[in-house]
């Protein structure tokens, strides 16, 4: 999904200007890179905050909802946003995890 879509997909709930929602994306984003440092961008790829609509979206897909939900939490609204943040961004998380391991268990650790 495209930054422009996301911004789309925000406005649509609460009018939001370019500038705020550029800081709010930016946020989100180091926010997830701190919770979950692998399987976050694509390529390995490093983050550099965003200026305009036609930026690249370097952010793997499925943390999208996860984007827009936190942006929703830090415009001012319900606080459930950030709940609903936290579920989608660790089920992506668990899913690209899922497909990187590839059959492989984790063996517990031992004392």
């Amino acid at each position: 999904m495209t930054i422009l879509e996301i911004f789309e997909k925000v406005n649509l709930q609460v009018p939001l200007e370019q500038r705020r929602f550029f800081n709010y994306f930016n946020d989100s984003v180091i926010e997830l890179s701190s919770l979950y440092p692998d399987f976050l961008f694509q390529d390995n790829a490093e983050f550099t905050p965003i200026n305009t609509l036609s930026d690249e979206n370097i952010v793997l897909p499925l943390y999208t909802g996860a984007i827009i939900d936190n942006i929703l939490f830090l415009s001012g609204q319900d606080e459930t946003y950030k709940g609903e943040f936290i579920r989608k961004s660790k089920s992506a998380y668990l899913k690209y995890w899922n497909d990187n391991a590839k059959g492989r268990k984790m063996k517990r650790m031992g004392w």
